[in-house]
């Protein structure tokens, strides 16, 4: 695949990049995150950034298991037919780890559960639910599936709302065949158009991964997109190949481009971070509370 700059393939790692790499910041900020029983991405997918965000109060978690029933091949969740149901304990494992932990805002989320007749959606209005009766003051972000575009999936959400939604669209529209196979672009914009509409209050996320080969029009004309869904944050991070046998990086995209992107979302309205070493949950209260404190100053 080819870049809109005309070279074939990413060159070497930038110095900037390696400067910033997962294992540099491991050896330098790593901490054990001590759970009981709950599962964390910051853990699985070793995130460079699960020190800062764990200092902060913040860590995101993952429920349902972590076999995914969609085979994203950027992606390093296992794919197949999960083997267990969700475990009803799973809410209560989240409580003590919160409590042990001490945070003080969590990010939710979760691998596809197709197979399931709501994809999961009630057993993430349940975590909600428990959360809140439990720590109530406690921010809740939920980074959720599309749960193959079903209303009444959405609703179970309305009906336990978070302090933010966020659905990552991943890449722009040409790229989804070949990054996103078992999902669709206009699906996932349909999901924040139904969420806008039913729960207008409810700040919309959304979040992509650059270096696939995309133009920064069509990162632009996503923006755009989303914004016009009523979406307000958004994240944008480099691409990093986890392993062989998943897509190759096209470019590593330079610094100044997400400086660009950052304008971009600006002028529409949308509240973006985006760096190299971005994740859809990076220092997510950060992001959340810059919207409000935006919201207020407007008012």
């Amino acid at each position: 695949m080819k870049s809109d700059h005309g070279r074939q393939g990413p060159g070497p790692i930038p110095q900037w990049l390696i400067n910033q790499s997962p294992k540099r910041y491991f050896r330098d900020h790593i901490q054990d995150v001590p759970l009981d029983g709950s599962t964390t991405v910051c853990q699985e997918a070793r995130c460079p950034n699960r020190g800062e965000c764990l200092a902060h109060g913040i860590v995101t978690f993952m429920i349902m298991g972590n076999v995914c029933t969609r085979n994203c091949p950027f992606c390093a969740v296992e794919f197949g037919r999960p083997p267990v149901a969700p475990d009803p304990q799973e809410p209560e494992k989240l409580i003590r780890s919160i409590q042990h932990l001490g945070l003080r805002y969590v990010v939710i989320t979760s691998p596809n559960r197709d197979e399931l007749p709501d994809g999961g959606a009630g057993h993430y209005a349940l975590c909600i639910r428990r959360i809140r009766e439990e720590f109530p003051s406690i921010g809740i972000e939920i980074l959720i599936p599309d749960f193959l575009g079903k209303p009444d999936c959405f609703d179970r959400l309305i009906a336990e709302p978070p302090n933010v939604l966020a659905h990552d669209l991943q890449t722009v529209p040409r790229l989804y065949r070949q990054v996103r196979p078992g999902h669709k672009y206009e699906r996932s914009l349909d999901l924040f158009r139904y969420f806008h509409e039913h729960a207008p209050d409810l700040p919309l996320k959304a979040g992509i991964m650059v270096g696939f080969g995309e133009t920064v029009d069509e990162v632009a004309q996503l923006l755009n997109d989303f914004r016009q869904t009523g979406g307000t944050l958004f994240t944008i991070g480099q691409y990093l190949k986890p392993g062989p046998g998943h897509l190759d990086v096209v470019e590593y995209v330079p610094l100044e481009r997400y400086r660009e992107f950052t304008a971009i979302g600006r002028e529409l309205g949308i509240q973006v971070q985006a760096s190299p070493l971005t994740r859809s949950s990076y220092m997510a209260e950060r992001l959340a509370d810059r919207l409000a404190t935006n919201a207020s100053a407007r008012d």
